[in-house]
């Protein structure tokens, strides 16, 4: 009986982290494997929703985070500067920004920042939860505390090991 119970809870698990592990792969034309993960809502704030996921280069080991901005008043704007990030730990997070761009996904204007994550930044998202993230679009400061998926980027980064 023991063992079945263990059997029982080791499937269990299994298929709560394959659930979670929902990787994406996109070969690109210049040879680079990139691994993905859709975007998951982050933060739901009156003037816009924030998702986000990571992004390993298989190719080079570069990880990326990636946020997804949806304005709801319909008015896209650039992101610049840095993306900060706290985690429940002491140590805050500042990645910089590689990339960004305005895009129309399923009809709505969305704004996309790209941001490197460096050996340091990895470890504190690897071993902690989020608790907020602030950007930077148009010299206004966006973000707040993480109302969703706080534990979104560790489970991600454990998926891509």
């Amino acid at each position: 009986m023991k063992k079945l119970i263990i059997l029982i809870i080791a499937c269990h698990s299994f298929v709560n982290l394959y659930a979670q592990c929902d990787i994406k792969t996109n070969i690109r034309q210049d040879g680079n494997v990139i691994k993905y993960f859709n975007p998951k809502p982050i933060i739901k704030e009156k003037e816009y929703e924030l998702g986000a996921s990571i992004y390993k280069n298989q190719t080079s080991g570069q990880y990326l985070v990636s946020i997804i901005v949806l304005h709801k008043n319909g008015y896209s704007q650039d992101i610049s500067g840095d993306l900060k990030i706290q985690t429940n730990s002491n140590n805050g997070i500042s990645l910089k920004n590689i990339e960004n761009k305005q895009v129309v996904m399923n009809g709505k204007r969305v704004t996309i920042g790209m941001f490197e994550i460096d050996k340091r930044s990895l470890i504190i998202l690897k071993n902690n939860t989020l608790k907020s993230i602030f950007f930077e679009m148009n010299s206004k400061i966006y973000g707040s505390t993480i109302t969703e998926n706080k534990s979104l980027f560790m489970n991600q980064l454990q998926c891509l090991k």
